[in-house]
């Protein structure tokens, strides 16, 4: 018995292309301006997840109150992004980006800050050199320190 079946059979039963990083991108761009301040510091589009926007927010707190807000955020967003925007929306705790400091002209690089202070982070370690190095590290990349 042969279980190998040709891949012109399967290619037909393949789910349809994800969207592509340019969605999410626009969908970026316009966040703030369609929002506001105050959510894009504490939410940030990460991915499209087929049709679902996935949103990281910075605590449950603004999580559970986006979420409560989706039709509303939904409509902000279809006003601003046109037809680019996600049929649905997911928020969650995440890892939000922060902006790097450059010229106006070149889009910001965002790194990942953690939520927790270096200390915390990195008071389990016990070899003191390790931990040293492991702070100045978390700390060049934009960690929060005490």
């Amino acid at each position: 018995m042969n279980d190998l079946v040709p891949i012109a059979g399967l290619l037909g039963k393949m789910p349809a292309a994800p969207r592509s990083d340019a969605a999410v991108i626009e969908l970026r761009r316009v966040w703030e301006q369609a929002l506001g301040a105050d959510v894009a510091r504490h939410a940030y589009p990460v991915r499209l997840t087929g049709d679902t926007l996935v949103v990281h927010c910075s605590s449950a707190t603004w999580a559970s109150e986006l979420t409560l807000l989706g039709a509303h955020i939904a409509a902000r967003l279809v006003k601003a992004s046109g037809a680019g925007a996600p049929a649905g929306l997911r928020f969650q705790v995440g890892e939000l980006p922060v902006a790097v400091e450059g010229p106006a002209d070149v889009p910001a690089t965002p790194r990942v800050r953690s939520q927790l202070p270096v200390e915390q982070l990195t008071g389990d370690v016990a070899d003191p050199d390790l931990r040293a190095a492991l702070g100045r590290a978390m700390r060049t990349l934009g960690a929060p320190t005490l």
